[in-house]
């Protein structure tokens, strides 16, 4: 199934092994790219580390 980013625009391809697979077969979740997951982790953990 191809799927795109909605964060990036980038189009990947994932299989039924994928963890968010069902979810997206049945259109009830949007899908990030693995890039734009590790950006939004480390924007969120140099925030917290600020706000310390």
């Amino acid at each position: 199934m191809e799927v795109k980013c909605i964060i990036c625009g980038r189009k990947e391809i994932i299989t039924k092994v994928h963890k968010d697979y069902r979810k997206l077969a049945r259109n009830q979740t949007v899908f990030t790219c693995e890039i734009c997951r590790e950006k939004i982790k480390f924007e969120a953990n140099k925030l917290q580390k600020k706000s310390r």
